[in-house]
């Protein structure tokens, strides 16, 4: 999806010339569709299995080998580029990729690398806890695999005019252990589809048979840190909640027919929805949307935020996107916090108002086009502005 938004905002501003690698059927039906984007593309192939990772690959990639050599026809294609085109930016979206940027060192461009691969929440989330030695030589293993990876991959960062991570807290990190080229570490977020998550104007009808509002749950049961995050809302907040609200349910999916993880089946209005392809109709429909894990869901959060549901959700939840958005939806820790927010977000007048101000939030801080907007600014090298931090909302 990265390298997709990348390849059709770039198209508009630059003459692109693609080069990628085209490693299954998938990919091969998408020429087609990519060339209309590009000036000029190479897809090279490669038939043998590869894995597959997160990050896209390419120039501006279709297909992600974590294991490649160099290619031979692609190196010639892009050798061809640099005599012809004489290209003044050069963006490699994965450091499979970064060879073929690296090229003809003696022609002046501006290189960027995208590393959005380095997965912020998750591989840097630990903190050193100096009362628990165990974690803090965890954390310290985890900065030195991630140091070697970055120095000892087919590319370092010092050859870059800019790096770019999709992940605040990976930006904030890698600048603290590398100060000498921490003005070159940009963070370039990706952004939420705010035509795919927009409020419901009607498309989506109501996914349950019965009335009454619900307050859904972000993310699928797929983790047991999401099933006992469940349990501790159903047993200690919506009683609370109920007290009040007594037409309320908590809803929590499932994608799969029958979840893995156990869920708080006995407690009273709970309801369990499975085999959940598309979540938006429920998110439509919530009359808030609830987000007590103490791990990361921050894209949950925002596509809640951006169809204009009022959202509750504990700080943890947010991940390295708190700053900018926790002026629009309820913080809270604590089952009587947590009650408290939810009977607000619950009120006819003030939700719904909440609900407009986080969809504007999230297509002024976390839409596409504001992401690219900043990618443009790397790639001209020009300074972009930081937002602001901002006040959290009253509790309750």
């Amino acid at each position: 999806m990265r390298a997709w938004r990348i390849l059709r905002h770039l198209s508009g501003t630059y003459r692109v010339h693609l080069g990628c690698f085209a490693d299954d059927s998938i990919d091969r039906r998408r020429e087609g569709f990519v060339r209309q984007f590009c000036h000029g593309a190479f897809f090279a192939r490669c038939d043998a299995p590869v894995t597959r990772g997160k990050g896209a690959a390419g120039l501006l990639g279709l297909g992600r080998p974590s294991r490649l050599g160099q290619d031979a026809g692609l190196s010639a294609w892009v050798e061809r580029i640099w005599n012809e085109r004489r290209p003044t930016r050069v963006l490699a979206l994965c450091a499979a990729m970064a060879p073929y940027a690296l090229m003809r060192p003696d022609f002046p461009a501006r290189r960027v690398l995208d590393r959005a691969d380095i997965d912020g929440d998750q591989e840097l989330a630990p903190a050193i806890d100096l009362k628990r030695p165990s974690l803090a030589i965890w954390r310290w293993l985890q900065i030195r695999e991630l140091r070697a990876m970055l120095l000892l991959d087919q590319h370092r960062l010092a050859p870059w005019d800019a790096s770019l991570l999709n992940s605040a807290r990976a930006v904030a990190t890698l600048r603290e252990m590398f100060p000498e080229i921490a003005g070159r570490i940009h963070h370039v977020p990706d952004g939420i589809d705010t035509v795919r998550f927009a409020p419901n104007d009607g498309q989506h009808a109501a996914p349950l048979p019965y009335g009454g509002r619900s307050i859904l749950m972000a993310g699928p049961l797929d983790s047991q840190a999401d099933a006992d995050a469940a349990k501790w809302f159903a047993r200690e907040v919506l009683p609370r909640v109920r007290a009040v609200a007594p037409d309320c349910r908590l809803i929590l999916t499932s994608g799969e027919p029958t979840p893995a993880m156990r869920y708080p089946a006995t407690c009273p209005g709970v309801t369990l929805a499975t085999g959940v392809r598309d979540i938006r109709p429920w998110i439509a429909h919530a009359s808030v949307v609830v987000a007590p894990q103490g791990t990361p869901k921050s894209r949950l959060v925002l596509e809640a935020m951006a169809m204009a549901r009022p959202v509750v959700a504990a700080p943890a939840a947010l991940g390295d996107a708190r700053e900018r958005v926790e002026r629009d939806l309820w913080l809270a820790e604590g089952a009587t916090d947590f009650g408290h927010a939810v009977l607000a977000a619950l009120h006819p007048t003030l939700g719904p108002s909440v609900g407009r101000a986080a969809r504007a939030r999230i297509l002024a801080t976390h839409s596409w086009e504001a992401g690219l907007t900043r990618l443009d600014a790397v790639l001209e090298g020009r300074a972009f502005a930081i937002p602001a931090r901002t006040h959290t909302m009253s509790r309750g």
